[in-house]
């Protein structure tokens, strides 16, 4: 297989391109068919808000698999991927599923961040910018319409360690928490994932929050 032009030589990360591109150039759907956990959860936070969908977009959208399931609960679904072939994938789940959908070749660093959405996932996604990941999910977070919900996961580590390691990009769950104030914060954890190889677990984080203040209950007394 031919490696793809960088989109950028000056960024590091681009060699997260080139990884992706070949994990993705196979025929099969590299993570299946099926949607993820975040993004069930994440429409089923933002569902009762907004019935009949609204719009959404898939930040990172790999091969499809989240994109669809958004277009299957009527979601004007808008979904961004940086690799061709996850590009095309996506579209192809879209077409054979006889589903609407937007698929945007596209570098999540340039994302514009003025066209805002109901629901915005970015799963498994940020991590792999590197250095350029918390200006990435602050856009991200300004893509969220008042209202609306994002769902996050990306790989999390402890305090002390180091928040870049070559091209991946690691938060604090504390700090992350932190991000996310004013905020409604309705679900969050810690999660351990092993690698295989290794046997050396690595800490999984996800996140999901309504762009609206948070609720306070007002205790009565007497």
């Amino acid at each position: 297989m031919k490696h793809p032009e960088p989109t950028d030589p000056r960024r590091p990360v681009d060699a997260e391109l080139t990884r992706w591109s070949r994990i993705y150039a196979g025929d099969q759907y590299y993570y299946g068919e099926e949607p993820g956990p975040v993004a069930r959860r994440a429409v089923r936070y933002h569902r009762p808000h907004q019935p009949r969908g609204g719009t959404a977009l898939d930040a990172g959208c790999g091969e499809g698999q989240d994109l669809a399931f958004l277009a299957e609960r009527g979601y004007h679904a808008t979904g961004v991927e940086f690799t061709p072939d996850g590009a095309r994938k996506a579209r192809l789940l879209l077409e054979e599923r006889g589903l609407a959908g937007e698929v945007l070749h596209q570098d999540l660093r340039d994302l514009d961040a003025s066209r805002q959405y109901d629901l915005v996932l970015a799963v498994n996604t940020v991590q792999f910018l590197g250095v350029d990941a918390p200006a990435c999910l602050q856009r991200l977070m300004e893509c969220v319409a008042p209202g609306g919900v994002l769902g996050l996961s990306m790989f999390g580590r402890e305090p002390g360690d180091a928040p870049v390691r070559g091209t991946v990009a690691f938060v604090v769950f504390e700090e992350l928490l932190a991000r996310f104030q004013g905020w409604q914060r309705l679900e969050a954890a810690k999660l351990w994932q092993w690698n295989v190889q290794t046997d050396e677990p690595q800490a999984f984080v996800t996140l999901i929050a309504r762009n609206a203040p948070p609720v306070r209950m007002l205790t009565r007394i007497g």
